[in-house]
């Protein structure tokens, strides 16, 4: 088969296209899988951040002294810290169940007839405590008896 010389000037080009554009796509593809690549290493690299920071924080914790269970049971220990606040009779306490292997006890206190001098004390005290005692929830409305005074109940959690 014979072809000219502009048929051949045409597939030359034609092979020039073809070579470029394959050439284009590819320098394409690699700077995708580049970009790609970047993304995974910074990624990697802030995990990589965070990581260290857990594992300073761990050995902090490590570090730590350990928080002390209630040598007392919990509703013992809040009686006690009512009747240092002068709460006595205004004190209702209930023992919330937890499961068999839990390592926390829970009781449900409610206090009614408070001014809120009081039950700002008596929170700041369970707080306080030794060893700490942590307040899971905390309600707060008006008493049934006076409006001017505030009825609250909370549950405290205390480590066995």
């Amino acid at each position: 088969m014979f072809l000219s010389p502009r048929e051949k000037l045409l597939i030359a080009l034609l092979a020039a296209v073809l070579v470029l554009g394959v050439g284009i796509v590819s320098v394409r593809a690699v700077r995708a899988y580049e970009d790609g690549l970047s993304a995974d290493i910074q990624s990697a690299q802030a995990t990589l951040k965070q990581v260290a920071l857990l594992r300073e924080e761990l050995g902090r914790l490590r570090a730590a002294p350990r928080v002390e269970p209630l040598r007392q049971p919990l509703l013992g220990h809040l009686e006690r810290l009512s009747r240092q606040a002068g709460l006595g009779d205004r004190l209702q306490m209930n023992i919330v169940p937890q499961e068999r292997n839990s390592a926390l006890e829970a009781v449900e206190v409610k206090l009614d007839s408070l001014a809120l001098d009081e039950m700002v004390g008596f929170v700041h005290m369970l707080e306080g405590s030794r060893p700490p005692l942590v307040i899971d929830q905390f309600e707060v409305s008006p008493s049934f008896r006076t409006r001017d005074l505030l009825r609250v109940t909370l549950r405290v959690l205390a480590q066995k």
